[in-house]
């Protein structure tokens, strides 16, 4: 059989035609794939309760296996999200999934997360010192609902631009303040170490995470809570959260005023026993304070 030039260009054509379809059908065949694998963990991270999803982490082998397996589904940098489960369910976040999946899977800080829920009440006042990319300052502008007022506290300038795209994506601009500051002692610029990671920078003077290699320092406005509240005008918390690596032995005695006028809750993260013993004598010193230690459990990082 004999084929002509025209023969042979068509046929050319049609083979090319053929692999780019079965290459698209193998393309469309792994983006379902991927997308069965997202879907179920969205569905496991709503039907699971929090022991259950705590034992699966704990078991090595299997919890190694769904990691593995979510890092090859998800994208490459930032994605846009709805968070499947846990105290933001249904809220929007700018997430790096390989490596902040228990935000989107809402398996950070669940005892915090119950905590706050079980105790923020609608309408009150609340400060995150310590705002990071604002996961826990949603949570709190959620419970304070429409007549509440949140104020985030955030001095990585890379952390305070993740946390106002995210308060962006949510609507959230008028009930949250975002405050570049680092909450210390005094109201001044202060040295701002740079950790490995976003959450991990503290204020040059704070306690504990001595063993980590700092990658800069910088300068960062720091100020304390009672000139923000009594020399600023603004309004004082009912509820505090403060989660800043050790550096709660600098904001506390910044913040003795409000300590003792407005006697907020507070949820404090302490970094070790010096931490412990500064928080101690500062509220202990004050009277009237119900105290109460706990162990929180740490997040369930996928």
């Amino acid at each position: 059989m004999r084929f002509s030039v025209r023969s042979s260009q068509t046929l050319f054509a049609l083979s090319l035609w053929l692999f780019q379809c079965s290459r698209n059908a193998k393309c469309v065949m792994r983006k379902m794939g991927k997308r069965l694998i997202l879907s179920s963990a969205e569905f496991a991270a709503r039907l699971l309760p929090m022991p259950a999803k705590r034992a699966l982490y704990r078991w090595p082998a299997l919890s190694g296996l769904i990691r593995r397996g979510l890092n090859r589904a998800v994208d490459q940098g930032m994605t846009e999200v709805t968070v499947a489960a846990g105290g933001l369910e249904g809220m929007r976040l700018s997430l790096d999934l390989q490596t902040e999946k228990d935000y989107w899977l809402g398996t950070y800080e669940p005892a915090l997360q119950a905590a706050i829920r079980d105790w923020v009440q609608p309408g009150t006042v609340a400060y995150d010192v310590g705002a990071n990319i604002g996961y826990l300052t949603l949570l709190l502008a959620r419970q304070v609902g429409a007549d509440g007022r949140v104020f985030a506290f955030e001095a990585l300038p890379a952390n305070l631009e993740r946390l106002a795209g995210n308060l962006a994506l949510n609507s959230l601009e008028e009930k949250v303040s975002a405050v570049n500051a680092a909450v210390t002692d005094r109201s001044a610029p202060t040295q701002f170490l740079v950790g490995p990671s976003g959450g991990m920078g503290k204020v040059a003077g704070s306690a504990g995470r001595e063993g980590i290699a700092y990658a800069e320092t910088i300068t960062v406005p720091g100020i304390a809570l009672d000139d923000f509240v009594y020399n600023d005008g603004n309004p004082a918390p009912q509820v505090v959260k403060i989660d800043i690596e050790g550096g709660e032995v600098l904001a506390l005695p910044g913040m003795k005023r409000v300590l003792s006028a407005a006697r907020p809750l507070v949820f404090l993260e302490l970094h070790g026993p010096e931490a412990a013993r500064v928080a101690w004598e500062m509220l202990a010193g004050l009277g009237g304070w119900d105290i109460r230690f706990a162990a929180c459990s740490p997040a369930i990082r996928w």
